[in-house]
């Protein structure tokens, strides 16, 4: 069992939102509108009765395949028109100027492929700087370290390492946790439990706040020459997200009046035989990320295991003290959340921030798990002492999970 005198806290949850969520509903229309234009620029269908049967067609397909409005509201998606950016013209959707070159993906209404895979990176660069300076705005102190975690766009120096450079934190060390995906947050957070834990030792200078900032900018990244159902799922399915948040000394959030989520327990395994569940590889033009309809399966047929073992390490009881403990599930899916409670015979509201989390924001990749964190730690119903149990996913089949304690 884990020292809770000297085990750090997860505290300082802040969000940070790029641009305005776009509906899922408008989402989904125009989707499908673009990836009709993609399917007839590949076929090369010209007529105006030929594009009316693709759109057509692919809103057919849109409807049996992609994530509906009532299981995500709406999304942040920095890459992607807004309703006031179209106009309808002769039946033909006609979209508006990008408002800064940066935003702009696509040479024009011709270009089914869009920027190259260094011009996209370009503009993470300038949108993801501008975030990242946003969040440390009024932040004068630098962190012992930063971690900076993202599946969406590498960069060296990354923008996280040019705002520390800006502000002249010359003691703050940046480390990159990068292509994790949906399970990100963890590796992130096991790393700052290491700084933490090492400095405790004398190995290291004493440290006593590590930063970890998640962004996520997934709307770079869409295909709309690719119809085929996994990038459906993808392009319906994954939001921009972006969020920072703090692991420290019990002492030190004590001192600062923050509450807080101690870590007890982290492990990660990888699942046998599961290594082409979830994948996601550069492409000439974007990351391209595949789901196989096999998660839900894999992860149900393993994560009991998982958690029982998980919660052994610290003598705990799975069957014995589940029922007093909250539950973050990485909604890697509309049905992830569903398949995991049932598995683990859950009551619906220990399940209930991670299901409203994905119904308001989509699957925001690494960024998700921390919004759960937030929407817990913040809920004034779940007194100090209760225990929450999270639970991610990701390639490789990847499970990983935390064991936390609010206090």
């Amino acid at each position: 069992m884990m020292n809770t005198d000297v085990n750090p806290v997860l505290v300082d949850f802040k969000p940070i939102q790029v641009s305005k969520p776009v509906s899922q509903r408008f989402a989904l229309e125009l989707s499908a509108f673009g990836l009709a234009r993609g399917y007839c620029k590949v076929h090369g269908i010209e007529s105006k009765e030929g594009k009316r049967q693709a759109l057509a067609d692919m809103r057919s397909r849109f409807a049996k395949y992609a994530v509906s409005s009532e299981q995500i509201r709406q999304r942040q998606l920095v890459f992607f028109p807004k309703v006031t950016d179209i106009r309808i013209s002769d039946g033909d959707v006609v979209l508006a100027e990008p408002r800064h070159e940066h935003l702009r993906l696509f040479a024009g209404p011709d270009d089914t492929k869009g920027a190259d895979l260094n011009t996209r990176h370009l503009s993470y660069e300038r949108i993801v700087n501008d975030c990242v300076t946003d969040m440390y705005c009024d932040t004068m102190i630098g962190p012992d370290d930063l971690i900076h975690v993202t599946s969406s766009g590498y960069l060296a120096p990354s923008p996280v390492e040019r705002v520390v450079a800006h502000k002249e934190w010359f003691d703050t060390a940046v480390t990159h946790c990068y292509h994790k995906h949906c399970y990100g947050a963890f590796p992130a957070i096991k790393m700052a439990h290491g700084f933490l834990s090492s400095s405790l030792t004398g190995a290291t200078p004493p440290k006593r706040r590590i930063d970890i900032v998640h962004t996520e900018l997934l709307s770079g990244h869409h295909n709309i020459e690719d119809s085929g159902i996994e990038n459906i799922i993808a392009m319906t399915l994954f939001a921009d997200g972006f969020i920072r948040y703090s692991a420290c000394s019990e002492d030190y959030a004590r001192e600062h009046g923050l509450r807080g989520l101690r870590i007890l327990a982290l492990n990660e395994q990888l699942l046998p035989d599961a290594a082409d569940a979830i994948t996601m590889m550069p492409t000439d033009h974007q990351f391209q990320v595949t789901l196989s309809v096999m998660v839900p399966v894999v992860i149900k047929r393993h994560v009991y295991a998982f958690a029982t073992d998980l919660m052994r390490r610290i003598g705990m009881d799975f069957e014995r003290d589940k029922e007093s403990m909250m539950f973050a599930i990485h909604p890697g899916g509309p049905k992830i959340v569903e398949h995991v409670q049932n598995e683990l015979r859950l009551r619906e509201d220990q399940v209930s921030f991670s299901k409203s989390v994905f119904h308001e924001n989509g699957n925001m990749s690494s960024a998700t798990i921390p919004h759960i964190m937030k929407a817990i730690l913040e809920e004034k119903a779940i007194r100090p002492g209760t225990r929450v149990l999270c639970l991610g996913f990701g390639p490789g089949l990847t499970v990983s999970g935390l064991i936390l304690e609010k206090v």
